[in-house]
This record gives C-alpha cells, sequence and structure tokens, in this order.
C-alpha cells in the first residue's frame, strides 16, 4: 500500500480540503482544526472561515451585510463572529439557572448586560414609540409619529463594544409629509442577501412600503409602494410582510396585497374570535384558545385603480371567506394559554411554523412554556404538531402581559419587570436545541439584568446580544432617544 493511500484524506489536494471543509458548520470546523497539524492549516484558511461566517447568517437567518466588508475582518475576527451565536447560546445554557434577577448592583445578574450604553439620536420633537434591531445587530430601525430613522452601528465583528461612540446620529431619516402620522411598523423583512423592506401605517388609513439597501453601500430609506384609503371602515390589529405581499388582519377579514405585481385578495371572516392569525405561503393559520385551523389563500387578482374595492371584506359574501366556527376541538392540547408567533424576519419552510404557548399556573407560581412544531403538509383544514417541547420556569421570572415581547426562530424573547421601584428590568429568553432535534427538552431560560429603568418596547437578537429599548422614565427627553446595550457571554 503507497505510503499516499495509507494517509486517507490528507492525500488530497489543499482544493480538495477547504471544499469539504467549506461545507461544514462554524463549530465543526473549529474542531476539525483540533485534530492534527495538517489538518490545521487547511482550517486556518481566511477562505474557510468566510464561508463558515456566511453559513452562519443562513443558519440563523441573520442580515449578512452586517459583517460587510469582510475584507476587513481578519482571520480571528472571522472566527470569533462566525462562532459567536454557539458560544453565546453555549455560555447562557450554563448560566441560566443562576442568572435571575437581584436588586444588587453587584450580583452576577447585573455583570451579565456590557454597561456602556449608546443612545441613538435624531432631531425629531416626537417620542419614539417601536424599535427594530434587523438581526444581526447592525442596523436599528425606530419611528416617530413624523419620522423613521434607520442607525447603523458599524461593522460588526471589528469594533470592540466599548470603543463605539456614545451617541449615534441616524444614517437615514425619511419624514411624513405635514398633516400626516405614523400610526406602526411592520418588523424587517429580508428581500435579498442585501436589502429589507419594512411597512408603516400611516392616519389609521394608509399603508406605505419602503425598501433599504443594497447593504452597507446605500442606505437611505425610500418608498416603494403605498395604499390609501384601505382602513378608513375597518380596524387594522397587524400587518406584516410576506415574499412581495403585505397582509393585513383586520376585524372582520384579511386583505393580502401583492405591491410589486398590484394584485390582492380580501378575504372575509365570520364567527368566533381567535387570538392569533399569519400567513404561511398560500395558507391562513389562526389560533381560537387552544385550538388551530389552516386555510388555503384564495388566488390574488388585479388591483383596480380606486382603492374601494377593499369595501367587499364587508360583504355578505362568503364564497371566498374563512369561518372561524369550522376550527375543530383539539383534545392532546394542553390547557388555555397565550400564543406568541416568530417575528415576521424568519422564513419557515412552507409545510411547517415554529411557534410558543405559554401556560401560567397561578396556583403553583410557576409557567409552562410549550414550543410546538405544526405541520401543514396535509393542506386546508388539517395540520400535525409533529414536535414540542415543554419546559417549566417560576412565575416571577415569566414574562408579564402588559409587557413587549419578541419571538425568534428558536428563541422566545421577553421583558420581565420586578416588582421594585423603579422595577428592575431584565431580558428573558430561550436557549438549547432547536424544536425539531432530538432531546428538545433539554432547552433551558436565561435571564440578562438591564438595571432599574422603565421600559417602552424593546427589540433584541439573540446571536449577537444586542439590545435596543426605548427608556421611559420620568424625566423631559427620557424617550426622545434609543438605548443600545450589549449582553456579555
Amino acid at each position: 500500500m503507497s505510503e499516499n493511500s495509507s494517509r486517507g484524506i490528507l492525500a488530497l489536494p489543499l482544493e480538495l480540503h477547504l471544499c469539504i471543509i467549506q461545507e461544514l458548520h462554524a463549530p465543526d470546523v473549529l474542531n476539525l482544526g483540533q485534530t492534527c497539524n495538517a489538518i490545521r492549516s487547511s482550517v486556518n484558511q481566511r477562505r474557510v472561515w468566510e464561508a463558515a461566517l456566511r453559513a452562519t447568517c443562513r443558519l440563523n437567518q441573520l442580515f449578512e451585510p452586517s459583517y460587510y466588508p469582510l475584507e476587513d475582518l481578519d482571520l480571528p475576527e472571522l472566527q470569533r463572529a462566525a462562532l459567536e451565536p454557539w458560544r453565546r447560546s453555549a455560555s447562557f445554557a450554563l448560566g441560566s439557572r443562576s442568572d435571575s434577577p437581584s436588586r444588587d448592583e453587584g450580583s452576577v445578574a447585573s455583570r451579565n448586560v456590557l454597561r456602556k450604553k449608546i443612545k441613538l439620536e435624531s432631531d425629531s420633537v416626537d417620542e419614539f414609540v417601536e424599535v427594530y434591531i434587523v438581526p444581526g445587530g447592525r442596523y436599528v430601525l425606530g419611528i416617530t409619529g413624523k419620522c423613521i430613522c434607520l442607525w447603523d452601528l458599524g461593522q460588526i465583528g471589528k469594533l470592540p463594544w466599548d470603543a463605539m461612540q456614545e451617541r449615534l446620529k441616524p444614517t437615514s431619516i425619511m419624514r411624513v409629509t405635514q398633516g400626516r402620522n405614523i400610526w406602526s411598523m411592520s418588523a424587517p423583512k429580508a428581500v435579498d442577501i442585501t436589502s429589507f423592506r419594512f411597512a408603516t401605517s400611516e392616519n389609521e388609513t394608509d399603508l406605505r412600503v419602503y425598501e433599504v439597501g443594497p447593504l452597507p453601500d446605500v442606505g437611505s430609506i425610500r418608498e416603494i409602494a403605498k395604499l390609501e384609503g384601505i382602513s378608513r371602515d375597518l380596524s387594522l390589529n397587524d400587518f406584516w410582510l410576506q415574499g412581495n405581499s403585505l397582509v393585513c388582519d383586520f376585524d372582520g377579514g384579511m386583505v393580502v396585497w401583492d405591491f410589486v405585481e398590484s394584485r390582492y385578495i380580501a378575504i372575509k371572516s365570520r364567527g368566533g374570535e381567535v387570538s392569533k392569525i399569519t400567513t404561511n405561503g398560500n395558507l391562513i393559520i389562526a389560533w381560537a384558545g387552544p385550538n388551530i385551523g389552516v386555510w388555503t389563500m384564495p388566488p390574488l387578482k388585479p388591483l383596480e385603480t380606486s382603492s374601494s374595492e377593499f369595501r367587499e371584506l364587508l360583504s355578505e359574501d362568503f364564497t371566498n371567506g374563512i369561518d372561524f366556527d369550522t376550527i375543530q376541538q383539539d383534545e392532546h392540547r394542553l390547557g388555555p394559554g397565550e400564543t406568541y408567533l416568530p417575528s415576521a424576519w424568519y422564513s419557515f419552510p412552507p409545510d411547517a411554523l415554529e411557534y410558543v404557548v405559554l401556560h401560567p399556573n397561578y396556583n403553583k407560581k410557576t409557567i409552562e412554556w410549550e414550543r410546538v412544531l405544526l405541520d401543514v403538509t396535509a393542506g386546508e383544514g388539517s395540520h400535525i404538531r409533529c414536535s414540542q417541547t415543554l419546559f417549566t420556569m417560576d412565575l416571577k421570572h415569566g414574562p408579564q402581559d402588559d409587557e413587549p415581547h419578541r419571538i425568534l426562530c428558536g428563541s422566545f424573547a421577553t421583558v420581565v419587570a420586578q416588582d421594585s421601584f423603579p422595577p428592575r428590568v431584565g431580558i428573558l429568553h430561550s436557549v438549547g436545541d432547536d424544536a425539531r432535534s432530538n432531546g428538545a427538552n433539554r432547552v433551558q431560560y436565561a435571564f440578562k439584568d438591564l438595571g432599574a429603568l422603565y421600559l417602552g418596547d424593546f427589540s433584541y437578537c439573540p446571536p449577537t446580544g444586542r439590545v435596543a429599548f426605548i427608556p421611559y422614565q420620568y424625566t423631559p427627553t427620557s424617550n426622545y432617544c434609543i438605548t443600545i446595550m450589549s449582553l456579555a457571554y
């Protein structure tokens, strides 16, 4: 037997080594590099870790331009960035049981946050009402009643947190015309690898869609579509982006508007009240208490010049409607609970949807945390709850009904307000295995203490540990800026 054949994989040319290694996830690349000197030399190639970082972005659905330009990151910086989500999750899981809120500033929990705060400012005279961190932690969106602001915090992985500026002005500002007001904003949604979109509701009647990118080169906010007068006679509950469409949930029905091809469908609803509603592909999924209904969305049709066609939502023709009374009782479900859906940023396969249900037990002072993967491959009217995780935590660490929360793919994040004055506030999120994997019941929770403050809206990016929130304190200018912190790990 020749010497080369006995060496196995080591006998392969460098190019083949790199082709194989670039298919691995970042932790596997790191472990492979610790096997021998010959493999280590292949692993320590720059192109390997650039590929690992891109894979990290795909797996965690992070916005890749958060790390651009990659050529500005040296090899150790590339490695740290590619490994950060795994290292962060692992360290949180190990310390999750002890990371509980405390009034003591010197406690372990209070040291879980890098204390330097960065203020995101604008020249608006209005208070900020909503904030979103684009997953990846670099770009932040904030709205007041009169403007939308975009901040670029700088290249992730390059600039140390303690070296960042303490105050940042917006990269771009989009101001509404006189007489108009912004009521709410949808979660951002990736368009492609370098751009994202979001939508706003203005004057309670109009919907507008904006796009940002290609980033990091073009950081301006630009309007790409608008629909006026749609909700004049309706009450808008929620709206979110899905592909090239804006989906709107109204009292009495839904509107799906393809703003690229100028098509729409208005779907009347009737029957019992639903607690949550969402879409996945061409399916409509609704929750009525613990029960779930699935319907197929009718085909979209051309949108005429006048938006008066949307009044068909108010008609008595239920041909294309959905009847919530047809939702069947699920005898295998736990008792009633509050359903939390994922952020619209995260994409799911067309046959599945992951969500969280919280079941409080006030007698035992606990909350049972149920993570579910809903399989909708069976089509209209049917579904299979193919995977679930149950986890119990103390009620005192559980989310409060009147506190903001966010759901992310594989992670539940919420604000926990402790009973003190002023209240101590922190981020609670799940860590551990994905709900689809074996042993998913090992999921735990971690608490990260933000300190004593009043908190309005917030946004959190678990893979990078960055938190953006609007502090509501009794000072004249407390909520005229957004605060950014970074969670240590």
